[in-house]
């Protein structure tokens, strides 16, 4: 399961304009893309704010768009030993859209930064799964596992992104923050197209992140991504350039203060 576009564990990645240069170093691991999940078990939420936080945000961030006005939470076994929805793909849509009016208009996610709002469109019909997961867990209506049990909320609220690389993408989604964590499981593989500047993606090693996900701000990575929506750019390339340790995270978080789904026209 892949957890945060970070490389795996043992890989060191500088990134040029136009380019992506990784070295090898001492590592049981070969993947060189966008992945370094450590498995299905998910870690307590640490740093400035855990998955459910529900803030309000100061701004609408859909203007003119039809508004989610919460969602109808589903009814699971919080004890349950596997996945309670019985795996990614068993997840839909209307699943995901519990509680939100019926309607037209294009499904968008708006996520709100310090560093203003990334807004994507969400290709819900090239990948169904990827969306319904994403929407699902923004909106709080798919159970998520936090140590032995599973629960709902609005995921990705407070999360910080944990990965950032001028000229290649931000990554984010990871509940620890350390690029290893994820919601208890994995999604499935629904396409490898390629992937300018704008994409959504999931990140993944062998098999697509149940949380993590990027935006590419520049050239990006091989066509080994679950793609799943085009977002603006202004804000993710100035996440992108902040000031960033050895691991390509920021030295100061910067976080998914809230995500917001709409319909838009």
């Amino acid at each position: 399961m892949l957890q945060r576009l970070r490389l795996p564990l043992g890989l060191a990645l500088t990134a040029t304009a136009g380019a992506l240069l990784v070295v090898a170093c001492s590592s049981s691991t070969n993947n060189t893309g966008i992945g370094g999940d450590a498995g299905p078990d998910v870690t307590t939420p640490t740093g400035d704010a855990a998955p459910g936080d529900t803030s309000t945000p100061a701004v609408d961030l859909l203007p003119g768009c039809t508004k989610d006005p919460g969602a109808t939470a589903p009814t699971f076994d919080p004890s349950s030993a596997g996945d309670p929805i019985g795996g990614a793909d068993k997840f839909t849509l209307a699943m995901a859209l519990a509680g939100f009016p019926a309607g037209t208009g294009k499904l968008t996610a708006a996520i709100d930064t310090e560093k203003s709002v990334i807004r994507c469109e969400l290709s819900e019909a090239v990948a169904p799964v990827s969306v319904a997961n994403f929407v699902g867990l923004a909106r709080g209506t798919r159970p998520y596992k936090v140590k032995n049990k599973w629960q709902v909320g609005r995921f990705y609220d407070g999360l910080i992104w944990h990965r950032v690389i001028p000229n290649f993408v931000i990554q984010g989604g990871d509940p620890d923050g350390l690029g290893t964590g994820g919601p208890g499981y994995d999604l499935v593989n629904e396409n490898h197209v390629d992937e300018p500047r704008g994409t959504l993606a999931m990140a993944a090693s062998k098999t697509p992140s149940g949380s993590q996900f990027y935006v590419v701000v520049g050239t990006g990575p091989s066509a080994d991504y679950n793609v799943f929506g085009t977002c603006t750019t202004d804000a993710a390339v100035a996440i992108a350039a902040v000031p960033r340790d050895s691991d390509n995270t920021p030295n100061t978080p910067v976080h998914m203060l809230r995500v917001e789904i709409g319909r838009c026209p």
